[in-house]
């Protein structure tokens, strides 16, 4: 296995596990997620950018898990301590790959990647029903220092 950032030459590859990724959120909240198809004008935007890359794990030649993680900063309000940080946008392990260390490899990365850039932590969100998820970010050290709340009206 290998746990690479992404390359220009990769986002083809990448448009499978989106169209995955989307699918598996839309049927944990079909209210808020769509089943889209994953197209590489996401992937190549995120790769151009200088201040977000996808990370990649590589098993025989395929990809088969990515994170897209961006470099953050909290809002320049006297009110709120500052911090450099990186968010985490979307994180995902094919369905037949998990389960093989594949997600903490990723996650390890990312941990690096971060350190690379003298950031101070991760933040992530995960649906509130994404059980497999959210148990494998418990298990990694992510904890919970909020929660979103809707009123549907």
């Amino acid at each position: 296995m290998e746990i690479r950032k992404a390359v220009l030459n990769d986002t083809e590859a990448l448009c499978p596990l989106l169209t995955e990724f989307f699918a598996y959120n839309s049927e944990l909240q079909p209210m808020y997620c769509n089943a889209a198809i994953g197209d590489s004008e996401y992937p190549k935007s995120i790769i151009e950018s200088d201040d977000s890359d996808f990370l990649v794990a590589v098993v025989e030649g395929i990809i088969v898990g990515f994170i897209h993680i961006n470099v953050m900063k909290t809002p320049p309000y006297n009110a709120v301590v500052p911090h450099n940080y990186a968010e985490i946008m979307a994180f995902m392990v094919t369905e037949k790959n998990r389960n093989a260390g594949i997600g903490l490899n990723l996650i390890n990365y990312a941990k690096q990647w971060c350190k690379d850039r003298n950031l101070e932590y991760i933040e992530l969100t995960s649906l509130s029903n994404a059980e497999e998820a959210n148990s494998f970010y418990n298990k990694n050290n992510f904890t919970t220092v909020s929660h979103i709340r809707r009123c549907i009206l």
